[in-house]
């Protein structure tokens, strides 16, 4: 344990004083080049300020479908296609204060996840790790101006409808192509 604090001690000195390490139990030991003993990197935390919320949503045949969640939804949970503005459809958006147009999608206390490298795996909800800052797989770089699209920081994958839909409550998927999502 001691031998852990002090490895962790010397990351931080050498990657400088500000950065933030963070270590997971199956991830191993990591290393002062910022990769763990398995190959993981270990990222630098990503402070961030929140938004009061957002509702995304696409519109196909005069029809809105917002991005949302389960009226019950937990940690795993997939991300669904909602008919309303609702509280399981109101996104509140942790920017990020280190990297332009990055952010996590939070919608009661779950961050927007997609941790699938392959095009067409579900979206889940998850809690924002690495202090709160979220994980890669947590965290979407956005780009647009109303409409925006969403890039998975940890994949490279869009957030996006499925093929077949958009159809209400539909899981939400990541694909190579992006989908436009309205924003208010």
């Amino acid at each position: 344990m001691i031998r852990r604090l002090f490895t962790a001690g010397a990351i931080v000195a050498l990657l400088g004083g500000g950065a933030a390490v963070t270590f997971g139990a199956s991830a191993g030991a990591a290393t002062a080049h910022g990769a763990t003993a398995h190959g993981a990197t270990a990222h630098r935390a990503t402070t961030c300020t929140n938004d009061s919320g957002e509702y995304s949503w696409v519109t196909v045949g005069g029809v809105n479908y917002y991005l949302g969640t389960a009226n019950n939804a937990v940690s795993g949970s997939a991300a669904i296609l909602k008919s309303a503005k609702t509280g399981s459809s109101l996104w509140v958006h942790c920017n990020s204060t280190v990297t332009l147009n990055q952010l996590l999608l939070v919608n009661r206390g779950l961050a927007l996840t997609s941790r699938d490298t392959s095009a067409g795996g579900t979206v889940t909800l998850e809690p924002a790790g690495n202090g709160g800052n979220g994980f890669a797989s947590q965290q979407w770089i956005y780009a647009g101006s109303n409409p925006y699209t969403f890039q998975n920081v940890k994949t490279g994958l869009y957030l996006r409808v499925r093929n077949g839909g958009p159809l209400m409550y539909q899981t939400v998927t990541t694909g190579k192509t992006a989908t436009s999502w309205n924003q208010s």
